[in-house]
């Protein structure tokens, strides 16, 4: 097992499985709003899966607060910070998302058009 500063590093696949994600991530570009605190503002998801997403440009903002995340169609989603990392961070939803819920549709199709884009030709032909 590999060390650093004399804290071992334990591989993925020796982590209990409440440290794992459950579940794949897809990466998006989508504007949406998180509430937190009594106020609001403007971040980017960066990938979602039905347990959770990533968000960037998130501030002010910890592991363990709670937080609702606006989608730009009104949507609304109650989530617990996981992780924070400058102004990333993750979220789990604090109930998964089901594979049929408007939501996930939404992402999806979001996360399509950005595999699109990323394979379209850059001279537009």
């Amino acid at each position: 097992m590999a060390r650093i500063l004399d804290r071992p590093v334990v591989p993925a696949s020796d982590q209990p499985s409440s440290l794992r994600r459950r579940d794949e991530r897809h990466a998006i570009r989508a504007t949406a709003l998180a509430y937190c605190h009594g106020r609001f503002q403007t971040v980017r998801i960066v990938d979602y899966s039905p347990g959770g997403l990533q968000l960037q440009g998130c501030f002010g903002v910890s592991t363990g607060d709670e937080i609702t995340i606006e989608l730009l169609s009104g949507q609304r989603l109650a989530a617990k910070v996981m992780w924070s990392m400058g102004s990333r961070l993750g979220v789990r939803f604090l109930q998964p998302l089901e594979q049929d819920h408007p939501v996930l549709a939404a992402l999806t199709l979001a996360s399509r058009r950005v595999a699109g884009a990323a394979g379209a030709p850059k001279d537009g032909t």
